[in-house]
This record gives structure tokens, sequence and C-alpha cells, in this order.
């Protein structure tokens, strides 16, 4: 009859609709982790860069201090 055939495909969409928001709440869960990981990624890049930095200003200490050393070596 034709209430059994409209029940049955009431409980097919409703069934299709949950899947569907159970999909999209995956989703959103998925970029929130990516966003997350690009995040932690920005954060380690800049660390990076800031050690680099710091490594370049300490070499050019050093080669300072070298030219010194040998600015004296050459004195004596």
């Amino acid at each position: 009859d034709i209430s059994t055939t409209i029940a049955g495909a009431v409980e097919e969409q409703t069934a299709t609709t949950n899947e569907i928001s159970r999909n999209v709440s995956d989703a959103a869960r998925g970029t929130q982790e990516i966003n997350e990981n690009i995040s932690g990624v920005t954060t380690a890049a800049e660390s990076t860069s800031q050690g680099a930095t710091e490594i370049q200003q300490a070499s050019a200490d050093l080669a300072k201090l070298a030219t010194a050393l040998l600015d004296l070596v050459k004195k004596d």
C-alpha cells in the first residue's frame, strides 16, 4: 500500500540524511586536524628560522674573533 511505500522512502531518506551528517562531521574534524598540523608546521618553521638566524650571527661573531686572533698572532 502507498503509506507503507512512503514510510519506507522516509526511512531511507532519514538514513541517508544521517549518513550525510556523519560524513560532514568527519570532514569537519579532519579539517580541524589539518589546521592544527599546519599550525604546528608553521611554529616549527619559525623556530628553525630563528635558530638559523642565531647560528648565522654566531658564525659572524666567530669570524670576527678569528680575524682578531689572527691580527694578534701577526703582531708577535
